[in-house]
């Protein structure tokens, strides 16, 4: 809807003719002005067409190309000259030098005068204006009449019968292809505008999505622009609309991670947001979890994936159906640099714990940015230990079973103590270390380790033992792994210094 070059040619009543077919004939037109002077770049601007009676234009090849190349770099539309009336013609090196330059040099009968051109070119810029604004209603009546709960494809799908052509969002690595400098000449077939401030709930999670005109000619800029700010406002408030129900789900999980719902009841809660069992679990880390938050519920959104999610202990949690389509969401949401942990699969939350653990545990052993681990994958393969969880568990229990009810009834991390005191291979100086205690403290509490499980640390079959129990607590998900960092754990909830029974 803007009058181009070939608009004006397309005019029977101006006779006018291209001397450098099919070049530049998607340009706007929005004024025109005869200048004979020698640097019409340097009076006017983008989008004039200059027409010369060939006062100003030179005679020699190189001085012609000269002149040429200053028009174009203006962002002048094209130029236009009488037939027959230029004191030297322009030459075919020039002509061509235009052409490849894409700037149309056109050519008007010479008894067609140029204030017929300049009222041809006005009435014309008059219509497409009236046309445009029309249009430009149409599309704010489209933005009206649309649902906040409708799918933004209807909205898009308004706008583009508007606009002619196809309208789709995208990511923003497609906003390379939109050229703000209005001196650049347009590319026919696609345009891309970044929808600046919009969180789409369901386009582009790491960054602002690009609203992508795809079609036959040039993209009506100025439409597209308005389309931008229509589709960026319906996004903000679908995104408005959905944080509640994301915040709601997000204290359902972190509930439910904290064991304080039954498992009957948090079953019909979460079947609420339309997720069923299979379950599984996943922990994703980052160094801004509020923002990871708001690409999960984005990539799961664009995907219509269901999801609850929370952030806790500084990662973000994941509560979704087992499946094709949440593996397709998980791995989109990793890109190039989250990692993430996923749990085997549990159809209770009764296991949510477990799940949580196994969920911890392959995040921590996922080193690989970019890149989702699910538990299954690197699950114990010890010669010695079975693979099943019920069986991993139950070993565990047998040995750590003790310890770990000491840990719940005095608020202890004994169990992580003996974890790392044996990764150490029993080095008194080395797990004190890790744990950052001294190695009377780490001593004590080892010595109060080997009372609660009735085991001796210092004979190879009880250490080993142990060994292979720890193994098999974190292969079920019941221990998490060390880590690199954070190893401290704060054994000292309810010491007193010299009370050997709060050890």
């Amino acid at each position: 809807m803007t009058f181009t070059v070939r608009s004006l040619l397309d005019l029977a009543a101006v006779r006018t003719i291209s001397l450098t077919p099919a070049a530049g004939e998607a340009r706007e037109i929005t004024w025109t002005h005869v200048c004979e002077l020698a640097e019409p770049w340097k009076w006017l601007g983008p989008g004039a067409l200059v027409l010369t009676t060939g006062g100003g234009v030179p005679t020699t090849t190189d001085a012609q190309c000269e002149y040429i190349a200053g028009l174009h770099d203006a962002g002048i539309a094209a130029l236009v000259v009488h037939a027959g009336q230029l004191q030297a013609p322009l030459t075919r090196p020039t002509l061509a030098f235009a052409a490849q330059l894409g700037f149309a040099v056109l050519e008007t009968a010479s008894d067609v005068p140029f204030i017929a051109v300049e009222t041809a070119v006005a009435n014309g810029v008059k219509q497409q204006a009236e046309l445009r604004a029309h249009a430009t209603e149409r599309l704010y009546a489209a933005l009206d009449q649309h649902p906040v709960n409708a799918p933004i494809d209807a909205l898009l799908l308004e706008l583009a019968q508007v606009l002619g052509g196809s309208l789709q969002l995208e990511r923003a690595q497609a906003v390379s292809d939109f050229d703000p400098d209005p001196a650049a000449p347009p590319a026919p077939g696609r345009l891309a505008l970044p929808l600046a401030g919009a969180v789409h709930a369901g386009a582009a999670g790491r960054h602002s999505p690009s609203l992508v005109w795809t079609g036959p000619g040039v993209a009506p800029r100025e439409l597209l622009q308005h389309a931008a700010g229509i589709v960026g406002s319906a996004l903000a408030v679908k995104l408005a609309s959905h944080r509640a129900e994301w915040m709601h789900g997000s204290l359902l999980l972190a509930d439910l991670c904290d064991a304080t719902v039954p498992s009957a009841p948090a079953a019909h809660l979460v079947a609420a947001y339309g997720i069923e069992p299979p379950y599984v679990l996943a922990v994703a880390p980052g160094d801004d979890p509020r923002s990871l938050l708001d690409e999960v519920h984005a990539g799961f959104a664009e995907l219509s994936v269901p999801v609850l999610a929370t952030v806790k202990d500084g990662q973000v949690l994941l509560l979704a159906r087992e499946g094709s389509e949440c593996d397709r969401a998980f791995d989109a949401l990793a890109g190039e640099t989250t990692r993430i942990g996923v749990s085997a699969t549990f159809s209770d939350f009764d296991g949510v714990s477990a799940a949580l653990g196994q969920a911890c545990s392959a995040v921590i052993r996922n080193h690989q940015s970019g890149y989702v681990l699910r538990f299954e994958e690197h699950a114990t393969t010890s010669l010695f230990l079975p693979q099943g969880t019920d069986q991993l568990r139950n070993i565990a229990r047998q040995v750590l079973g003790p310890l770990t009810t000491y840990d719940q009834q005095r608020g202890t991390s004994l169990t992580h103590t003996l974890q790392v005191f044996l990764e150490e291979n029993r080095s008194w100086v080395r797990a004190s270390e890790r744990l950052y205690v001294h190695r009377q403290t780490l001593i004590a509490r080892v010595s109060r380790i080997e009372k609660i499980i009735d085991r001796d640390l210092s004979s190879m079959e009880d250490a080993a033992e142990c060994w292979l129990a720890v193994q098999a607590a974190i292969g079920c998900g019941d221990l998490t792994p060390s880590s690199a960092q954070g190893e401290a754990v704060d054994d000292t909830a309810g010491l007193v210094a010299g009370a050997d029974t709060a050890i």
